[in-house]
C-alpha cells in the first residue's frame, strides 16, 4: 500500500507549511491526484487518518480531486481520455500522443488555523 508513504510525504509538507505560516492546526487538505498515479482514494483517506494521528493535521478533512488521464494526438490533434492505458489515438490509431493530464499528485490547498 503505497498510500501510506504518500501520506507520510504529505505530512512532512504539511508540517513545513504550518511552521512557515505559524499555524497550530490544519483543518483541511485538498489534493489533486491523476488517474495514472495509481492511488486508491479510500486507501489514501484511511492512510491519511492513520498518519495524521497525534499531529497538527489530526481530524483534518481530506478532499481529493481526481484528474482523468487525457492525451492529445500529435498526428490529428484530437484530445481524448486514455482508456485502459491504450496509448494510441482512438480516431486515427496513431501511437504518437502527448499526455495532457492524469499524472498529477500534488497538494492544491491547505487550510490552517
Amino acid at each position: 500500500m503505497h498510500e501510506v508513504s504518500i501520506c507520510e510525504s504529505i505530512m512532512d509538507i504539511l508540517k513545513g507549511e504550518a511552521a512557515k505560516a505559524g499555524a497550530s492546526k490544519i483543518t483541511s487538505v485538498r489534493l489533486k491526484i491523476g488517474e495514472m498515479a495509481g492511488v486508491v482514494d479510500e486507501a489514501l483517506r484511511f492512510a491519511f487518518e492513520v498518519v495524521s494521528q497525534d499531529t497538527l493535521a489530526q481530524g483534518a478533512e481530506l478532499f481529493i480531486d481526481n484528474v482523468p488521464l487525457t492525451a492529445r494526438c500529435i498526428s490529428c490533434n484530437v484530445e481524448f481520455h486514455v482508456d485502459g492505458y491504450a496509448f494510441s489515438c482512438p480516431d486515427c490509431n496513431s501511437p504518437e500522443i502527448e499526455l495532457i493530464s492524469g499524472r498529477e499528485m500534488l497538494i492544491e490547498e491547505i487550510d490552517m488555523d
